[in-house]
């Protein structure tokens, strides 16, 4: 097993987070899809926690052309709105280190840039690399 990931033209990684600033115990389900030669990603999240469940989908563009770290920039939409993001459409930002060919470290925000209701979603995780 070697310390980069191997040359694939696409990933699919499967993982588990959790809000790590605004509203800790939040627990969340990741599948997201890598396109390597475009640098486009998209990703699906599903959490439940102290504010309720809530469902995401986001595109995102990777900054860093590298096989170990992402740096992702792009939206999300958020099925459900509340006190952490008052609006249904987000910026998010994502970083991710590759660990090997299977295993991927994962910090994504979401934030909707308004003054009101804008503590934004923060989520720590681990995905699966297939």
């Amino acid at each position: 097993m070697s310390a980069l990931p191997a040359a694939a033209s696409a990933e699919l990684s499967i993982g588990y987070a959790q809000d790590v600033i605004h509203v800790p115990g939040t627990k969340a389900a990741i599948v997201r899809y890598d396109h390597r030669p475009t640098r486009l990603g998209g990703q699906a999240m599903y959490w439940d926690g102290g504010d309720g469940e809530n469902i995401s989908f986001g595109v995102d563009f990777d900054l860093l052309p590298s096989k170990v770290f992402d740096l992702n920039l792009g939206g999300v939409y958020i099925a459900r709105t509340h006190l952490i993001n008052g609006t249904n459409l987000n910026f998010s930002i994502g970083l991710g280190v590759n660990l090997g060919e299977r295993v991927r470290l994962q910090f994504s925000h979401f934030s909707n840039a308004h003054a009101r209701n804008n503590e934004g979603w923060n989520f720590a995780g681990a995905l699966v690399r297939f």
